[in-house]
């Protein structure tokens, strides 16, 4: 437990002795729910739109569609396909598969999304601290490799980052130890010699520490 860190900001972290930086992705270099949000209602307002289906209805079939998928595909990155959410949703309301439907919505979806980040500027500063001291970044993040890669354009990620590893990738989410040698493999540095930074307790902070990764909550 001496490998877990509690800062409210990113300019306290102590970079002494540190070789690699592992970063969270989603909630710690952007806020995530307002852009969940964006993306949602986006979707609601393309099937209200075209008078595809009642916005009630869907948000009723999304919501069971959500928690199904959860169940279904528990501790696999999959568990946040919205693809998935629509696939099933749309199989709740039409009483078969909608795949076209489906992949339109979904690209509604990502895009109001992606359109609504925004950087967080200390979470900015922070990875020219990283850069400004050659230290090796790796992104460690759940969800599936391609919405991850889109979210990497989005922001630019490749200015501050070497490496990431998505939870599709390792096969299993975090806090599981294995997506965290993953990525110190890729950074080839030891676990004493590397952080990790994330918003979340259980599978950033615990996750990190339980493989010995120095770990910092923001």
């Amino acid at each position: 437990m001496s490998h877990i860190l509690t800062k409210n900001s990113f300019a306290a972290i102590n970079l002494d002795g540190v070789l690699g930086a592992c970063l969270d992705l989603d909630d710690t270099l952007y806020a995530y729910e307002p852009c969940n949000r964006k993306g949602y209602e986006a979707v609601l307002r393309r099937v209200q739109d075209r008078q595809i289906v009642g916005a009630e209805e869907l948000e009723a079939a999304w919501k069971e569609a959500r928690n199904k998928t959860h169940v279904q595909l528990k501790g696999q990155a999959a568990s946040h396909s919205r693809l998935l959410y629509l696939h099933s949703a749309l199989e709740l309301i039409f009483g078969k598969s909608r795949p076209l439907l489906a992949l339109e919505l979904e690209d509604c979806f990502w895009e109001a999304y992606l359109d609504a980040m925004e950087w967080n500027p200390e979470a900015e500063q922070f990875l020219q601290r990283l850069n400004a001291a050659d230290i090796r970044t790796c992104i460690v993040t759940d969800l599936t490799t391609h919405i991850q890669f889109r979210k990497w354009a989005r922001l630019g990620l490749e200015r501050y980052f070497d490496f990431m590893v998505t939870s599709e990738e390792a096969g299993l989410e975090k806090p599981d130890p294995v997506i965290f040698r993953l990525a110190l493999d890729k950074l080839q540095l030891p676990p004493e010699q590397v952080i990790m930074v994330g918003d979340n307790h259980e599978k950033d902070i615990l996750g990190a520490a339980q493989s010995g990764i120095r770990a910092y909550l923001i």
